[in-house]
């Protein structure tokens, strides 16, 4: 029963912001009006990770955590997210920007925004900017990402402990749901 109060936090992480931006194959609304279309990484990189996810909400203020299992090479990225026992949630596969859910229905709508969230934090810089929409601003530093649209307060904030997006932890702020994530990779 847990990881099912885990995965409907999760959808309604993943529902922020999805009624107002038009919804085309492969893009997923961050914002009303703001939208990310997932990028392919670049030619000869792949990545294979392992992650603690936790995050809370404003009426979750212990939070929840999950194993993330990251699969991506080329236009192919799989999630598959664990509780922490290993018990298996959901997957999630995004071939091409078809997403394909197994899981269970009522968090099917993860499916359009976990993989945004995580190429926005984690993928290399230009694929990001590659797959915002046009009114949108990417700002970066050796640690840290922050997502904006126009004068707006940014729409997700990322600090993290590596230059490397993908070692060590990252902290994140998505601010349509007001979620705090925290992101840290699982040695092998």
């Amino acid at each position: 029963m847990k990881a099912l109060t885990r995965l409907i936090l999760l959808s309604a992480l993943a529902l922020a912001g999805c009624a107002s931006a038009p919804h085309e194959a492969g893009c997923t609304a961050l914002a009303p009006s703001l939208r990310y279309c997932l990028q392919a990484l670049p030619a000869g990189q792949a990545l294979a990770v392992n992650q603690l996810v936790e995050f809370t909400l404003p009426d979750r203020p212990d939070g929840e955590r999950l194993v993330f299992a990251i699969d991506a090479h080329a236009a192919h990225m799989q999630i598959v997210a664990l509780t922490p026992l290993g018990q298996k949630v959901f997957r999630i596969t995004a071939d091409h920007g078809t997403l394909t859910w197994d899981g269970p229905p009522a968090a099917e709508a993860l499916g359009l925004q976990l993989p945004a969230l995580i190429q926005l934090m984690s993928w290399p810089v230009d694929a990001v900017r590659e797959g915002l929409g046009q009114d949108a601003e990417l700002s970066t530093t050796a640690h840290g990402r922050t997502i904006r649209q126009g004068d707006a307060p940014p729409v997700l904030t990322t600090r993290q402990s590596d230059t490397d997006p993908t070692r060590g932890t990252i902290d994140a702020v998505f601010a349509p749901m007001d979620a705090r994530i925290r992101v840290t990779r699982l040695e092998e």
